[in-house]
């Protein structure tokens, strides 16, 4: 640590003072006879052997400053830290129970060959994982829904099951293009604003149309697309917004030819955001920082 840079040692090098616990964990030796120790999924631990250890949290792109008693902290750069997580996560169970995310996978996919055989060998979750193998759409569905329901994330199938009505091919085509954006205030982030600007909707658009309480509302703009806000929340006001840019051609296939309605573009295309978030967090677990 003296110039900043980790090098991995194998566990037989630890101190005799230091046990790893029988659970997955990442172990880091610091300066000052200190050590960082991360269990689990992300439970991390900062202290010195034989003495008392605290909490700490670690979150990727943020550096960690490290309190030493009667000394300069301890920094960990973004990186390390960034670093250290992945370590951990490659060592760790994907979160959220396979039967759970199965059986209610089972009722938006029954006519999937793995759902339809006799018997419940898709309880299996060995046999299953052989099947996702081979179809990405099984694939994104299953961790989509695994990953929400282990968070109580319970508007997730809602979506899930618009984006497979709607037909998950449809997202893969060059030809169509959407994007979303989310706001809790009326309008979304500077950045965001600068998107749909080069979107050709202009600024003082978008605040016409976050004054209005109509939802969902439509903006078309003939030089790129449709713009749609759309306001969620329970009870009379709502707690944020999305706002949902669709092309030309997307627009076409989903409202002129599979007849969706406006909230159904909404959920579907929020569906397969949903998706490629899901895909991105199996990354972690899967040692693949190329798509994190």
């Amino acid at each position: 640590m003296s110039n900043g840079s980790l090098a991995e040692l194998p566990p037989d090098n630890l101190p005799d003072s230091i046990n790893l616990p029988d659970d997955a964990s990442v172990m880091l030796l610091l300066p000052h006879n200190k050590y960082l120790l991360g269990t689990g999924r992300d439970n991390w631990i900062y202290g010195k052997p034989g003495t008392f250890a605290r909490s700490v949290y670690l979150y990727d792109d943020e550096r960690l400053s490290l309190h030493n008693e009667g000394a300069q902290p301890t920094v960990l750069s973004a990186e390390t830290v960034r670093t250290l997580r992945r370590k951990l996560l490659m060592h760790s169970e994907p979160p959220g129970r396979h039967s759970a995310a199965v059986l209610m996978l089972r009722t938006m996919m029954r006519s999937h060959p793995v759902f339809s055989s006799e018997g419940a060998e898709f309880l299996d979750e060995k046999i299953f994982a052989r099947f996702m193998r081979h179809d990405d759409v099984l694939e994104k569905a299953y961790w989509t829904l695994r990953f929400a329901l282990s968070r109580g994330e319970m508007e997730v199938p809602i979506r899930l099951k618009a984006w497979l009505r709607t037909g998950p091919e449809v997202f893969g085509y060059d030809q169509y293009s959407a994007k979303l954006w989310f706001s809790i205030l009326d309008l979304p982030e500077r950045d965001a604003i600068t998107e749909l600007e080069e979107l050709s909707f202009s600024a003082s658009e978008l605040s016409r149309l976050a004054s209005q309480n109509i939802s969902p509302l439509v903006l078309y703009n003939p030089a790129s697309g449709w713009l749609v806000l759309g306001r969620f929340g329970r009870g009379r006001s709502a707690m944020f917004s999305v706002w949902l840019y669709a092309n030309h051609e997307l627009w076409h296939e989903l409202r002129e030819s599979r007849k969706l309605s406006v909230s159904e573009i909404i959920n579907a295309v929020w569906g397969e955001y949903d998706t490629r978030q899901a895909m991105r967090e199996l990354t972690k677990y899967r040692g693949d920082d190329n798509q994190a």
